[in-house]
């Protein structure tokens, strides 16, 4: 009977203190209130402590405790440490009433732990008799563990008192949810009288989209920059923001509320499909439970970018889709307008070119030339690529535009690394092609241009056609100018080497002009004698009846055309130099060559010559 009263005892004192947790919206006074209950409720409690998980330590932190000394709040236990670490990572109430087990599990404490936890005691450590460790459980998620010790072995902890502490755990858990929810509406609140601050100041919605429009508008006028603007919203409506261009980059942004750069970076190749050319979208980031929404920003039914937003919930105000609406509206003048100072770039440009290829207008060239630092007393070396589609494709418009937005991917891609090579070169767009007008220095010319060709024809590049669609990149190099009279000439050449380089059935190939010549000489010869030089020189690795034959055929290419250089064949095709001369030696077996010899590998290239024309042909 005494038995029954006690439980109907707290069970009462339960049920009111369940009514008092939902009642207040403190966190701390409800940790404190919490613990004592618990004390009072459980006859063997001597002392206790709560524990919540801190996300972003990813520690379990003391938050509130009686029977401790105050320097006990020091104590932060990793995930399994101790037996509130155990319990935690568990997520079910432990009974430990056996000192093998207490022992075995204290023992996993970390050295400065137990330095705090024996000071923090009222008793000494090797007193406890018994601890009940109960998990705050919430969506299946464990937020932190209360704890009951005991070190009185009159009156020990039972399997009862750790069903009562689980019952007090579930209204305790709940009150701590809304009270942090509660906290989060006072922030939202406090957001919220932000704006309404500002829409009494404004008076409604429309003046204060007016003068926001204004603010912005006076900003562009006074020269701000796009990440000036993506500060100014940003601030406004508590948000990262970051502007994604046409090729998925992010070069502005302002990062200080819910993430990093680098953490969207990461992700950013998964965002390509949720990216709309004309639609909003949104994005939800699982692992980091925030939001990534989108915003196409749209000049004449063309999107130039998309505006990103992060945040924790995925509402936008009446106020956010005013603020955000004006942005990309100024944005989108931002982006035209830097669009079309390109366009006027590429103009000059043009009729720079125009002017050296007609050598008029000196003073002109010579005005031009100072602009773009453009030094003749250097010489020069013309490159035409051009990135080649097929015409059915091309029939429909938007592919059109598709096809325009990639060629201004290759000249960004191009406009950033060829000064790096080749410095005070020029680089310019022209139709479906890219003219380069390259600054050479005094060795190794070809190599490096070869280098830089390999490098941007056979990129990674992000798709933005179709995967059935092919491109086809051709480019013809003209000869070197060494006057100021000779770019017409060297201009016509580098679009004779790119009419031959077109006419060829692979997707990628560029040719110099240069190496033309002895194609010229060539095609003066009998097909048939040609033929028969082939078959005699290459025939038996061309009818090589196996996978590796196109393999060796390619190696056997670069290093031939390379000159033998061991070094610079093994570079360009990825691979070790093991592999290397592995290949190099099953080729000579094959041929019944010596690769060494000047004059056997003087056949072999002519011989790949002439399969270049009989593929032209």
């Amino acid at each position: 009977m005494k038995n029954l009263q006690s439980k109907l005892y707290k069970l009462n004192a339960l049920l009111e203190a369940s009514k008092l947790l939902n009642s207040t919206q403190d966190v701390d006074y409800i940790l404190d209130f919490l613990l004592k209950k618990s004390l009072e409720l459980i006859e063997g409690g001597d002392a206790g402590a709560i524990f919540l998980y801190n996300k972003q330590k990813n520690v379990l932190e003391i938050k509130s405790y009686a029977g401790f000394d105050s320097s006990i709040s020091e104590i932060k236990l990793n995930l399994g440490e101790s037996m509130t670490g155990i319990a935690f990572l568990r997520k079910k109430s432990m009974l430990f009433n056996n000192l093998k087990e207490i022992n075995k599990a204290i023992n996993t404490m970390r050295e400065e732990n137990k330095k705090i936890l024996r000071k923090g005691l009222k008793t000494k450590l090797d007193r406890l008799q018994s601890s009940i460790c109960c998990p705050l459980i919430y969506k299946e998620e464990c937020i932190g563990v209360i704890v009951i010790d005991n070190f009185e072995d009159n009156i020990p902890l039972t399997y009862d008192d750790m069903y009562l502490l689980e019952s007090i755990s579930v209204q305790a858990t709940i009150a701590i949810i809304n009270a942090r929810n509660y906290e989060r509406e006072l922030r939202n609140n406090r957001a919220l009288e932000r704006y309404n601050k500002m829409l009494k100041e404004e008076r409604n919605k429309y003046k204060y989209s007016t003068s926001l429009h204004s603010k912005f508008t006076e900003m562009v006028l006074n020269g701000c920059s796009i990440q000036d603007i993506l500060l100014e919203v940003s601030s406004l409506i508590k948000r990262d923001v970051f502007l994604i261009d046409l090729f998925y980059n992010i070069n502005n942004y302002n990062f200080q509320y819910y993430t990093k750069l680098e953490m969207i970076e990461e992700i950013s190749q998964n965002l390509k499909s949720y990216l709309k050319n004309k639609k909003r979208s949104s994005y939800f980031w699982l692992e980091k439970d925030i939001y990534l929404k989108f915003f196409p920003v749209i000049v004449n039914m063309d999107t130039l970018g998309w505006l990103g937003v992060v945040s924790d919930d995925n509402f936008f105000s009446e106020l956010d889709n005013i603020t955000v609406e004006k942005c990309i509206t100024i944005l989108a003048l931002q982006l035209l307008k830097i669009n079309e100072l390109n366009d006027m770039e590429q103009s000059l440009k043009g009729e720079f070119l125009d002017s050296l290829l007609l050598n008029q207008n000196k003073e002109y060239i010579m005005k031009c030339a100072k602009k773009y630092k453009f030094n003749f007393n250097k010489n020069h070396q013309i490159i035409i690529l051009n990135i080649e589609m097929d015409k059915n494709f091309l029939i429909q418009e938007k592919h059109k535009k598709e096809l325009n937005r990639y060629i201004k991917y290759y000249y960004s891609i191009i406009n950033g690394k060829i000064n790096s090579i080749f410095p005070g070169s020029i680089a310019l767009i022209n139709g479906h092609s890219i003219i380069i007008i390259l600054e050479l220095d005094n060795k190794d010319n070809k190599k490096k241009i070869k280098y830089f060709l390999d490098d941007i024809m056979n990129m990674s590049s992000k798709t933005f056609f179709s995967s059935r669609v092919k491109r086809k990149f051709k480019a013809g190099i003209s000869s070197i100018i060494k006057s100021i009279d000779d770019f017409k000439t060297a201009f016509n050449n580098a679009k004779q080497a790119l009419k031959i380089a077109s006419s060829i059935e692979k997707d990628i190939i560029y040719i110099f002009y240069d190496d033309l010549e002895v194609k010229k000489l060539l095609l003066n010869n009998d097909k048939k004698e040609l033929e028969d030089f082939l078959l005699k020189t290459l025939g038996p690795l061309l009818n090589y009846n196996k996978k590796s034959r196109n393999e060796f055929l390619e190696t056997l290419k670069i290093y031939i055309t390379s000159n033998g250089n061991w070094t610079y064949t093994k570079d360009y095709l990825h691979i070790h130099g093991n592999t290397l001369s592995y290949r190099l030696n099953r080729i000579m077996d094959i041929l019944k060559v010596d690769l060494n010899d000047y004059n056997q590998r003087l056949k072999i290239q002519i011989a790949f010559e002439i399969l270049d024309i009989i593929k032209m042909c």
